[in-house]
This record gives structure tokens, C-alpha cells and sequence, in this order.
């Protein structure tokens, strides 16, 4: 499919219906945006009122990083990490970052170096394995000779249940309607002439707007085929208990990224829990297609489940388990058989390239993209939605939008990404592997 050379929507009255579907991380920066503006009739619809618990957006922790190969999302980065500490300082925990790989002068860690270097920020390198344990003497596991690498000091986390909590309050106090259960469950996109016109929700009824921003993330196979301007994958997160004493101990740990691995580990938490996570290339699954009928052909392609009657699902591939105890083996070796209280499968929105989809459909008045999260979208929350509405109103600059263009080619993803991807290929979960999830 070829974008249409058809002129773009022009942005709408402030009195028109605008309905944003997904209360994730675009779809509520959007809304909070679009009100600071004086949009006056903005409605969010989703399955939960978020944080929703299957959503992205929900974890104990994210990491608001400006690690970046790439400087264009090293510099919007920056941007975010000062609103975090203007906006969200409550929230904010600061902390250093620290990019590791198991070889000497990875690419990778030289090309993001650099980017940062080129924005005026310093960074400390290491170079073996002595150097590495002399700055962090708790990461005592046996770690390879060559082990190389740099920390960074301009970074932080937060909890993102809490975030999205108190960006969910923000909405409602501007006066943002959130409309869920079945309700909120949109269903399919009411078109008239090439142009969309409204939604179908799971209760039976329809709903107009003057506008449709979809910002679904993963689930936007659902509704709509991308072609294959991206693909929906899930990647693993576990977490462990531990005693007050033990995260004592480990008060100063960066958050550390094994580019080798893709495994990430996070500092404690308020409440002592220790969470390891893989930034890989993912899995896929079939899941949608097999279990709902009324899905159009493209949806045989990977997407979450939409209807979901428990939460507490804990599976993760038995691979994906492995990998995440010799990364706590590596660094962690005291924690490497602590038990899991939690695991799961984080869903991203991947783009070939990693570049967020925020566009106005070519091929469809009236209906506009926001999603393409692509693993890394969080951190951008407090700046987001500008860029989201400038494109909307088509005042943002060329650069923004020739990055966030919507592409349908079918590309295959980059090896490169971002240049914190690692771990196996990408492969498609089998069937009694997705009838765990």
C-alpha cells in the first residue's frame, strides 16, 4: 500500500468530538494536551480505566533513560528527563544508568557514547572486568574478562502504575471523559466515504467523533491493518522479594543493561522487590485470530488478547526464565534462586526501525495514528502529547514528522533498532505456549 497523495485533514474546532481509544501512555499525554489547548469534547475509551493492567503503561518500574546510538531520541530525551523532574519529581527516582556489554569497544556502546558526547553530557567509561567491579563492588558474579562499558548519571525510574494514577487524575481534574468496560471496548472503526466516522463498542452502540485518534499500542491489529508498519511482541519481566538488608545493599545500583544479553536490572523498590527484565527482539503470537471470529484476515498477525477474564497469568517462556536467572546469575549471583513473585509478558508496539508512529492516516480522513511505542515510548510521557497534537495540527517541525511518518513498507525489523535491543531472534510462541497466557 502506497500513502495517499490526497490533502490532510485540517485540524478540527475546538467544540468537535475528538475520541482517543487507549489510555496508555500516548492516548492520555494526547488528551491532557488537547484540553491545555482548549479542545472541549475529548472522550478516552479503553477495556479498564487505566492504569489498565494488561497495558504497557503498568509496571513497577521504567527506566528514563537518554541512552540512545540514535541523537534525535537522545536530545528528545533530555527534554523528557528535565519535565520528569519539573512535572513528576515526586514520582522520579534518581539513579544512574549503566550500559554494560561482555566484549570490548561494542559498537553499540561507542555509537551511544557518542550521541551522548555530541549533546554536551559525560559519561564514565570502564574497561575490564576489574574497572567494572571497582565502581560497583555488589555485582559479584563471575563476569567475563573483557567486560567493558560506560555509566551515565543523567537518568532515573519511576513506578509507572503510579504515574499513569496520577496522570489519570490530572485528566479527570481538565475535564477529560473516560468511557470503559463495554462501553469502552472499541470493536471495529465506523467509516462513510473514506472517512471515519465514529466507533462500534462491545456494548452494541456506536459512538461519533469528528476525529479518531487511535492510540492502542499492541492492540492495534485489533482494528486496523497496519501493513506491517509494525508488529506486536511481548518480552519477559520477572521480579524477586528482598529483605530490607538486602536491597540496603544495593541502595546504589544503576539501573544496568547487559547489551549482550538484553537483560535490564533495576535498582530495589520502595518496598524491597528487585525486578530483571529482557529488551530483546520478543515474541509473537496467533492468539487473536484463532480465538475471535469476528476479526478481519489481517489480524492473523501478533496482537494481545482483548478479552481478558484474569490478570494473573504468570507465564513466560521457559527460555525467556533461563535467560533472566543467568543475567541475576551474572551480576546478582546471591539472588540467582530467590523466587519469582511475579512474571509476565510486556507487550510492545514494534516499528522496523523503532520510530513511533504519530500520523494522519493517508487513507482514511478523519482517523489518526499514535502508537509504535516500540519499547521505549514511556519516558517521553511528559512531552508526548505536544508533539502528538502538533502533528495533529500539522504545526510540528519536518523533523518530527519525516521520524514519526507512518510507513506501511512490511520492512523487517533492524537489527540496530535503537541500539539497546539484544538476546534471541524473534520467534512466534507456540500453541500451548500462548494457551498459557
Amino acid at each position: 500500500m502506497q500513502q495517499s497523495s490526497s490533502i490532510p485533514d485540517k485540524p478540527c474546532p475546538s467544540t468537535d468530538r475528538i475520541i482517543i481509544v487507549g489510555a496508555g501512555v500516548f492516548g492520555l499525554a494526547t488528551a491532557l494536551e488537547l484540553r491545555k489547548r482548549g479542545y472541549q469534547q475529548i472522550f478516552v475509551l479503553d477495556r479498564h480505566m487505566p492504569p489498565v493492567l494488561d497495558g504497557s503503561s503498568v509496571d513497577i518500574s521504567r527506566v528514563i533513560r537518554v541512552d540512545y546510538t540514535d541523537p534525535f531520541y537522545a536530545k528528545l530525551g533530555l527534554e523528557a528527563l528535565q519535565m520528569w523532574r519539573q512535572k513528576y519529581d515526586d514520582h522520579f527516582n534518581e539513579c544512574e544508568f549503566t550500559l554494560m556489554t561482555e566484549s570490548i569497544d561494542d559498537p553499540r556502546v561507542v555509537r551511544t557514547k557518542q550521541a551522548l558526547q555530541m549533546l554536551g553530557q559525560t559519561v564514565h567509561t570502564f574497561r575490564g572486568r576489574d574497572e567494572f567491579k571497582a565502581r560497583y563492588p555488589f555485582f559479584d558474579g563471575d563476569l567475563p574478562l573483557h567486560v567493558s562499558g560506560y555509566s551515565n548519571k543523567v537518568c532515573g525510574w519511576v513506578n509507572a502504575k503510579h504515574v499513569i494514577q496520577a496522570v489519570v487524575s490530572e485528566c479527570t481534574k481538565a475535564g477529560i471523559s473516560f468511557i470503559t468496560g463495554k462501553r469502552g471496548m472499541v470493536m471495529s472503526l465506523l467509516q462513510a466515504e473514506k472517512r471515519v466516522v465514529g466507533v462500534k463498542v462491545a456494548s452494541g452502540e456506536t459512538m461519533t467523533c469528528a476525529r479518531l485518534i487511535l492510540a492502542t499500542g499492541s492492540w492495534t491489529n485489533h482494528l486496523l491493518d497496519l501493513h506491517g508498519a509494525v508488529v506486536s511482541t511481548c518480552h519477559p519481566v520477572a521480579s524477586i522479594q528482598l529483605s530490607k538488608d538486602e536491597a540496603a545493599k544495593l541502595a546504589k545500583q544503576p539501573v544496568t543493561c547487559n547489551l549482550t544479553s538484553g537483560v535490564f536490572v533495576f535498582p530495589p523498590t520502595s518496598d524491597n522487590v528487585l525486578k530483571v527484565a529482557r529488551h530483546d527482539y520478543g515474541y509473537e503470537t496467533t492468539l487473536a485470530a484463532e480465538s475471535r471470529g469476528h476479526i478481519p484476515a489481517w489480524s492473523s498477525t501478533s496482537a494481545p488478547r482483548l478479552f481478558r477474564h484474569s490478570f494473573k497469568s504468570q507465564f513466560i517462556p521457559d527460555e525467556a526464565d533461563a535467560a533472566l536467572r543467568a543475567g541475576l546469575t551474572l551480576l546478582l549471583p546471591q539472588f540467582k534462586d530467590h523466587p519469582w513473585i511475579n512474571r509476565k509478558l510486556c507487550w510492545y508496539s514494534d516499528t522496523p526501525d523503532g520510530d513511533f508512529i504519530i500520523d494522519h492516516h493517508p487513507d482514511i480522513a478523519g482517523l489518526f495514528l499514535a502508537t509504535g511505542d516500540s519499547g521505549h515510548g514511556f519516558k517521553f510521557l511528559p512531552i508526548i502529547g505536544r508533539y502528538v497534537v502538533d502533528i495533529l495540527e500539522h504545526s510540528a517541525p519536518r523533523i518530527h514528522r519525516a521520524r514519526w511518518a507512518y510507513k506501511p513498507t512490511g520492512r523487517p525489523m533492524s537489527s540496530g533498532m535503537n541500539g539497546s535491543r539484544a538476546g534471541p531472534p524473534r520467534r512466534v510462541l507456540t500453541s500451548l505456549e500462548q494457551a498459557k497466557l
